[in-house]
């Protein structure tokens, strides 16, 4: 990155700090809102996408690799570990895929609290740690506590920041946080391929470059508390709380199941690879249309939808082949867009002050079920069943927790 786009950005961070004056307060289970993208007007074309630009990067590095967990599964269950179960196994991309939100709550208001910085820096060193940890790692314990622990807790420094920046410079802020949280999926794409070449490389320079899009929080007003619960007291808050949770457990086995059940029905083992790399490409154009959808129809509209094609629909394909792609392709293209819309629809209700607070409590309570969601799964497939009950478990997941939606929808 430029010296010229580094100071632009540190101007930017200036800038937040004296344009954060107005209190986001929940007064009556009411919030008061901030408007999204109120900075916008006095900042450069070029500096309102740096910052985003580098949230989509922090996306990229530290949720997108846990994003790559299916692979390596594959890889410890049948050639590095091949006499532990895989229900043992499944705990290093699980912790990597839920600290980020189990610890929400918390780090999410470290960075409010002491500032986007201080978070960013303490994630980098985490995550950059345990990479290359894990890089010279060959003990099943030193993956679990450096893929997994160290690699997690980063992830949850960082991606509060991460998602919380897009509606301070746009309007259009669906369209905005669709493109940061795409970087999630955009990471895997390559790394299913380049995995154990490249991801000490690329996790340093992508999550040093971050260091740049650091941002100031404004300074928390009310509570100090450590964590801040009020808004355990909304209902609207529990309505999303809970439907989330139970959505979540569905949502996260897609990526442990798909290379294992590939090759178990005999389908090669690098096109198994490919295939992960297939769903997430398309979902990056998922959550782009959900994000415009938002934008243009309303935020609740857009969650409602973004969950209608949650179960597949049945088809009879000649071979395995064309079934795991059209399975692929379906999830890819269809449902991945509503994860991409909850700090959106946070936002819109609460109030965008403090945001990576109010997300972080929601994605602590909702990341029981990203961590219950794999081993659930895997103990399915380790009973000796078929994989296609385990899909088909978290299918129904996913539609249950449309469900619940749709029944609570009026009190949001």
């Amino acid at each position: 990155m430029s010296t010229t786009v580094l100071s632009v950005l540190t101007t930017l961070d200036g800038a937040r700090s004296n344009s954060a004056s107005v209190d986001t307060s929940i007064d009556h289970g009411r919030a008061q809102h901030i408007p999204h993208g109120a900075a916008m007007s006095s900042h450069p074309s070029i500096s309102r996408w740096a910052v985003p630009f580098a949230a989509f990067c922090t996306m990229f590095v530290a949720v997108g690799f846990p994003n790559s967990s299916g692979v390596f599964q594959e890889y410890y269950e049948f050639e590095l570990f091949p006499d532990r179960p895989s229900s043992e196994i499944i705990l290093i991309g699980s912790l990597s895929s839920s600290l980020y939100m189990v610890l929400g709550a918390l780090t999410g208001r470290v960075a409010d609290t002491m500032g986007y910085q201080v978070a960013l820096f303490t994630g980098s060193v985490l995550i950059v740690g345990g990479l290359f940890a894990a890089s010279a790692g060959t003990q099943f314990y030193q993956l679990l506590l450096s893929q997994g622990l160290a690699f997690g807790l980063g992830t949850a420094f960082v991606y509060y920041p991460a998602i919380s920046v897009s509606g301070q410079f746009f309007q259009r802020h669906g369209l905005a946080n669709g493109f940061v949280d795409s970087g999630d999926l955009a990471c895997p794409v390559h790394f299913v391929f380049l995995a154990y070449t490249s991801t000490g490389l690329l996790g340093f320079s992508c999550v040093s470059f971050l260091r740049i899009g650091k941002r100031h929080a404004p300074a928390s007003r009310g509570t100090r508390n450590i964590v801040d619960l009020r808004l355990l007291r909304d209902t609207r808050f529990l309505v999303i709380l809970v439907f989330g949770t139970v959505a979540m457990t569905g949502f996260l086995p897609r990526y442990f199941l798909i290379p294992a059940s590939a090759v178990s029905k005999g389908i090669d083992t690098a096109y198994a690879a490919w295939l992960v790399g297939l769903m997430n490409g398309l979902s990056i154009a998922g959550r782009l249309a959900v994000g415009w959808l938002a934008d243009r129809f309303g935020k609740m509209t857009a969650l409602i939808t973004s969950f209608l094609p949650a179960v597949l629909a049945k088809t009879d394909p000649k071979t395995p082949t064309a079934l795991m792609t059209l399975f692929v392709v379906h999830v890819g293209l269809l449902e991945f867009g509503f994860v991409s819309l909850v700090p959106v629809v946070v936002s819109d209700n609460f109030g965008a002050e403090n945001l990576a607070s109010k997300v972080g409590l929601l994605n602590s309570i909702m990341g029981l079920g990203v961590l219950a969601g794999p081993s659930a799964v895997h103990a399915i497939v380790s009973n000796g069943r078929d994989f296609n009950i385990a899909v088909l478990f978290s299918g129904l997941m996913m539609t249950v927790g449309w469900l619940i939606l749709i029944r609570t929808l009026k009190y949001l």
